[in-house]
């Protein structure tokens, strides 16, 4: 796993303002040895995996409703639109 240059320092400043969830629509079995790799400061508090997503017209869809927090809250970055249809 190659990180990007200044990753470990963005996570730790992100981490002490912000609740860090990773939600991606890979399989837990790939990503969370990824995860392991790439959070080393231990600043993501949880992860959700493909099982987490829903299967919609062809797509893995990020229901941000099943976080349990405030949707106006809350920020999302993916590369995909398609990712967070429902919200």
């Amino acid at each position: 796993v190659l990180k990007r240059p200044g990753v470990d320092r963005f996570l730790e400043r992100v981490g002490k303002t912000y609740e860090v969830v990773i939600f991606t629509a890979s399989l837990s079995k790939y990503a969370d040895p990824l995860l392991d790799l790439l959070d080393t400061g231990r600043v993501v508090r949880h992860r959700l995996f493909r099982e987490s997503c829903t299967w919609h017209e062809g797509n893995y869809v990020k229901d941000l409703q099943i976080l349990g927090r405030p949707i106006e809250k809350t920020i999302i970055v993916d590369n995909s639109p398609m990712s967070y249809l429902f919200q």
